[in-house]
């Protein structure tokens, strides 16, 4: 993160939490912190995750998924940070670190700030550091255009500040940097490379950028944006890292393979020895002690001959033809053995691990998309949208039901039919702000209409909501739900040939 962004972020942040209370801290993923703030409207998180360039500190109102079971950290977390009110804060900009003063506690005891470092994460101290929170110096503009390493000295002369600065034609390069430095600047922007997204800005650049009045806003969007699919994959982390192994393996036995049946090649070249002193063994199969020969095969012209001299030409002659025999009987099984392996590596490539690498493990099923793993299991039919949207759609009450904490967020949209049974139908999103087309909401729509009682109808009635809004209540029977606020309801056209279009 930026060091001139996080002032501003910082600040406003701070503004906004001061006199709220923590209520718990949660920890989704190593090195992702969760806190749920109080607040009398909406639900609100402040997502932390510290990093060495691309943090993350935002809030949402999306609390993210976490693990079955808390970790040991995230328990001492919440014994010390639960239903203490942040009182008031410090922000020490430059070096990326926001301190929030918390009311007292003594048991369990604990520090009176807590620290959020962008770099490094989040701890407890009673004092804060000397010059925590001092406004920084300014350096010359000619020091900074100069001087590279500036930021050593400086931490917010940042490398992407200097370089936005040295990018400037001269005659702008002070007001710019005087606007910076006086803390005014009037906008914030996001900018996505061609390898995405990138850390908020308090700047314009050339690449596709959106701009924001408020860094908090910036903050969020880039937050929602890139921490959420990065939670994606960090469940996927156990999945991938088996398959990871299973496709070393199955490359190092090609590898080995590979030797093996150059090796077998280099025994059945020794037919031509044995054929050449076939040929001529009348000249020396009553000679002993030889060493080596010179003997011509019919077709392959002289050759040289290494002998053992304790064997007669004879049994030399022999012992090739043994070894060249052995070849052969090698070659159909190294023939065989590849084509396992090639069909093993088709179906790693394809997500699944095959049964002869499972060894008594949870096997991975054969993948025939890329469902997230705890998708896996589950009796759903998978669809792509024309706008690349993937949606799921229950087979069974079993799925409707697991479906919800299975194989949602709670930022994706639920639909089924308005007024009677049908199919559940899961529409997923990347993140809380993503926008879905409405050509691809019509689509899940028709596929929820296509597996209800209206299927054989023209028409029908679809609900949609967010899957936060959606409660599974004790005691209904799978597949029921209580749906606490609607997003809206689509009257759709349904079209039967739309399930093999999206590839269900």
């Amino acid at each position: 993160m930026e060091a001139n962004f996080f002032r501003f972020l910082g600040a406003e942040l701070a503004s906004l939490l001061i006199g709220r209370r923590i209520d718990k801290v949660f920890a989704p993923a190593p090195g992702v912190w969760t806190l749920k703030i109080q607040n009398s409207g909406d639900p609100l998180h402040l997502l932390f995750r510290p990093a060495k360039t691309e943090a993350h500190l935002f809030l949402s109102a999306v609390k993210p998924i976490n693990p079955p079971n808390a970790t040991a950290m995230a328990m001492w977390f919440r014994k010390r940070l639960r239903n203490r009110k942040i009182i008031g804060w410090k922000l020490d900009w430059p070096n990326l670190r926001l301190a929030l003063e918390l009311s007292p506690r003594l048991e369990p005891a604990s520090g009176k700030f807590l620290v959020l470092n962008a770099r490094s994460g989040m701890k407890f101290t009673n004092e804060l550091m000397e010059g925590f929170g001092q406004s920084p110096e300014w350096p010359a503009l000619e020091d900074i255009l100069e001087n590279k390493d500036i930021w050593r000295e400086y931490p917010h002369i940042s490398p992407p500040f200097r370089k936005a600065l040295s990018n400037l034609p001269e005659e702008q390069r002070h007001h710019f940097y005087m606007e910076m430095a006086s803390g005014k600047m009037p906008l914030f922007f996001l900018h996505k490379s061609k390898q995405g997204w990138t850390s908020p800005l308090s700047w314009s650049r050339k690449e596709e950028s959106e701009s924001f009045v408020s860094a908090l806003e910036a903050g969020n969007s880039y937050g929602e944006r890139t921490l959420f699919p990065l939670l994606e994959m960090e469940e996927e982390k156990p999945g991938q890292t088996l398959l990871k192994r299973a496709r070393k393996k199955v490359e190092r036995n090609l590898a080995r393979l590979e030797e093996e049946e150059n090796r077998l090649q280099k025994l059945a070249d020794e037919k031509i020895k044995a054929e050449a002193l076939q040929a001529e063994l009348y000249k020396f199969k009553l000679l002993e002690g030889l060493e080596v020969i010179t003997a011509t095969h019919p077709h392959h012209g002289p050759q040289t001959i290494p002998l053992n001299p304790y064997l007669s030409p004879t049994e030399n002659m022999e012992h090739y033809f043994k070894l060249a025999a052995k070849a052969d009987r090698g070659f159909p099984h190294i023939q065989r053995r590849r084509t396992e392996l090639l069909a093993e590596l088709k179906q790693l490539e394809a997500g699944g691990i095959p049964e002869s690498q499972q060894q008594g493990k949870s096997p991975l099923p054969e993948a025939t998309s890329s469902l997230p793993k705890r998708y896996k299991g589950l009796a759903v039919s998978l669809f792509r949208s024309s706008d690349g949207f993937t949606i799921l759609r229950g087979k069974n009450k079993q799925a409707n039901h697991a479906m919800l904490s299975r194989a949602s967020s709670p930022f994706d949209y639920w639909l089924h039919l308005s007024d009677g049974p049908s199919s559940h139908v899961i529409l997923k999103r990347d993140h809380p702000g993503q926008e879905v087309p409405q050509r691809t909401l019509v689509e899940a729509a028709i596929l929820c209409g296509l597996k209800s009682y209206r299927q054989d109808d023209g028409k029908a009635d679809i609900m949609y909501a967010l899957v936060k809004d959606i409660r599974k209540i004790k005691g209904f029977a799978h597949g029921q739900v209580m749906v606490d606020q609607r997003k809206g309801t689509l009257r759709v056209d349904l079209d039967p040939t739309l399930e093999k279009r999206l590839g269900g």
